[in-house]
Order: C-alpha cells, then structure tokens, then sequence
C-alpha cells in the first residue's frame, strides 16, 4: 500500500479561541513532536484529514509535507468531539530510521464470511496487538485470516500476518489466542447466564436495601422506648 501524503502549515497563533476560529475556517490544529527539536504547532486541511484517515486509518506511516519540509511521522493520538465525533486535534511523532517505534494496531479479520453460518460465528479474544520495529518495516495492517479456522480449533498470534515477520517484535507470546469459532447457543447461554448474574445481584441490592429500612425503624422504635 502506498504511504499516504498528508500536506500542513506552521500555525501561528495558539489558544483556545484561536484554535476555535481555526476549526471554524475548516482546519484542524495539531502538533509534530521531533527528538532533540522543538515542538511544531500546526494546522490541516479538515477534508484531507478525513480523506486520509478513511483511507488508511490512523495507524499508517504519513509522509507529512510541512511548508515543504518533508518527514515520516505517525499519528500519537486524535482527539474527538464528545458528542460529534469530529477530529479536534492531532499529534503527530516524526519517525527516525535509526530508531525502533511500539505502536498498538487493530487486528482486522478478513474472510470471516468463509467460516461463519447462521449457527457459528467468529469471536474475537483479543482487538489489538502491541509491535515494536523500524519505521521501514512498519506494516500497514495487522490482519487475522479466519479462513484458517476450517483447519484449526483456535488462532494464535502466530496466525496473524506479521506472526513470522523476522523485523517486527510482537510483545504477546506466539501462542496468545485472538478468536476462536463459536456455537450461537453457547452465546445465548452466556447471555443468559449474564442476565440472571445481573438480576440476582439487584435482588441482593433489594435486600439489603429493605434490611437497612428496617433496622432504622428498629432503632427508631428503640429511642421512643427508651424515652
């Protein structure tokens, strides 16, 4: 896949109201940190932002162009509305080819069609994955083929694209398992079984809830007597 180009300016001026003004006028501030130089502020194009990120997700190495300045960075974190959802805020960490990153990326399961019935489907022990690598190894998705359960009980680690990828460090052990086919009425009975867990513990909140009315009636009861 080829590496996504995101373009940036040198913002200016900073602060609460000026980053207001600045999403208004349809950007979207951020910030690209750099070992041994000073932090950046700066600023994107919101449409490009979003053309990017739906295309190749926030996980990808960028090749940022800023004012003409190029560099490999990567995205440390995106902040977003509470309520919208909108991208705020970016953070962005230059790359350097001498030095390894740890980043923490989704595993997406491909061809899950190819094992799933309207009596079993896939379930997913483990989302994402922690790697350590040189950015020029940096891959650009971690993905579970779930075809593979035709043959096997469960996948591991071992079983996901990057498993035996001499260059990437995987922080889990190769034998972690990522999903496992399951029974739809073994899930309908752990529903179930959450389901009377859940109201047994109300029940218990009743209780205690009735036995706390009653004791303060008891010394209520109490001190009428006693005067």
């Amino acid at each position: 896949m080829a590496t996504p180009v995101l373009n940036a300016e040198i913002r200016e001026a900073t602060g609460k109201n000026r980053t207001r003004k600045i999403r208004k006028l349809g950007k979207i501030p951020g910030v690209v940190y750099s070992r041994g130089v000073d932090t950046k502020e700066i600023q994107f194009d919101e449409r490009e932002v979003l053309k990017m990120l739906s295309k190749f997700g926030q996980n990808a190495k960028i090749s940022l162009n800023l004012e003409g300045e190029k560099s490999f960075v990567i995205i440390k974190d995106l902040q977003r509305g509470v309520i919208d959802k909108k991208v705020m805020h970016i953070d962005l960490q230059t790359l350097s080819e001498t030095e390894k990153i740890k980043m923490t990326m989704p595993i997406r399961l491909i061809n899950r069609e190819d094992v799933e019935t309207s009596s079993q489907f896939v379930e997913m022990l483990l989302n994402e994955i922690e790697i350590q690598t040189f950015p020029r190894y940096l891959p650009d998705r971690v993905e579970l083929d779930a075809s593979k359960l035709k043959e096997k009980e469960f996948l591991t680690i071992a079983d996901l694209n990057i498993g035996d990828d001499e260059n990437i460090e995987i922080t889990e052990e190769k034998d972690r398992l990522i999903a496992s086919l399951t029974l739809a009425e073994d899930m309908v009975e752990e529903i179930e079984e959450i389901e009377e867990e859940v109201e047994e513990a109300l029940e218990g909140e009743e209780v205690t809830e009735e036995e706390t009315d009653e004791e303060v009636e008891a010394e209520e009861t109490d001190e009428k007597t006693e005067e």
